[in-house]
């Protein structure tokens, strides 16, 4: 939790070139997207990972109590990281549709009128 502390300043610091490098809000919901399409499975596995060897921890812990509650605490972090990392997915791609930057919809030409 220490080393997340210490790495939001130089996040925080980056923003302003990654804000700098858009011409329009278009390409900076592009480039958004863009980098939590890639990010986005890996910290989900990362999460999985982190989930199933708590569990396997609160198993192999038997009747140790301190052993159990370590294991306890990583189970939660690990559904916690996973419910954060699904739902920045999905309000990206909810952000997306919003402002049309999907490029699979089509056309309202195309679609026939009754």
């Amino acid at each position: 939790m220490k080393i997340i502390k210490k790495l939001i300043p130089f996040g925080l610091m980056a923003l302003p070139f990654a804000a700098g490098a858009v011409e329009s809000a278009n390409d900076l919901f592009n480039l958004v997207e863009e980098i939590l399409g890639k990010l986005a499975p890996l910290l989900i596995a990362i999460a999985v990972i982190v989930l199933l060897v708590a569990i396997i921890n609160y198993i192999r812990a038997g009747e140790e109590e301190e052993k159990r509650e370590k294991a306890k605490s990583l189970m939660i972090y690990g559904i916690i990281g996973l419910f954060v990392m699904i739902s920045l997915w999905g309000l990206v791609a909810i952000l997306s549709g919003t402002f049309n930057l999907d490029k699979d919809i089509p056309d309202i030409d195309l679609l026939p009128n009754f």
